[in-house]
């Protein structure tokens, strides 16, 4: 099952990422699933992330991060939120409290459509 959720994250967010103006494929990728104290249906899943990209100036810059992720219905939803490897120790309590935050829900049923 982690294995579907790393190949779902290095295509969704790793490739999208070098899409969307990175410069390049991030690489070194490895994604782990963080235990979890609470497994309540209501909490997301979390992961913890380390990868490395390229700045502008084709430097390499080694990230870690965090991906809360929950499936609702038919789609999955994540957020993602991380630094730099060298700031993430600083950064950690207030990284892991935002994503320890993320929550999905099913939207309410409506009869809106169907009215006439």
């Amino acid at each position: 099952n982690n294995l579907v959720f790393v190949c779902y994250f290095y295509i969704r967010i790793f490739v999208h990422l070098a899409l969307k103006g990175m410069y390049g494929t991030p690489t070194d990728v490895k994604v782990k699933k963080m235990p979890s104290s609470n497994e309540s249906p209501i909490l997301p899943t979390l992961f913890v992330s380390t990868f490395t990209t390229l700045t502008p100036s084709m430097r390499e810059s080694d990230r870690k991060a965090y991906i809360s992720t929950k499936i609702v219905g038919d789609g999955v939803f994540m957020l993602i939120t991380g630094t730099t490897s060298a700031r993430f120790e600083k950064q950690e309590k207030q990284l892991r409290k935002i994503a320890d935050s993320f929550r999905a829900v099913q939207a309410p049923k409506s009869t809106l459509r169907n009215a006439k």
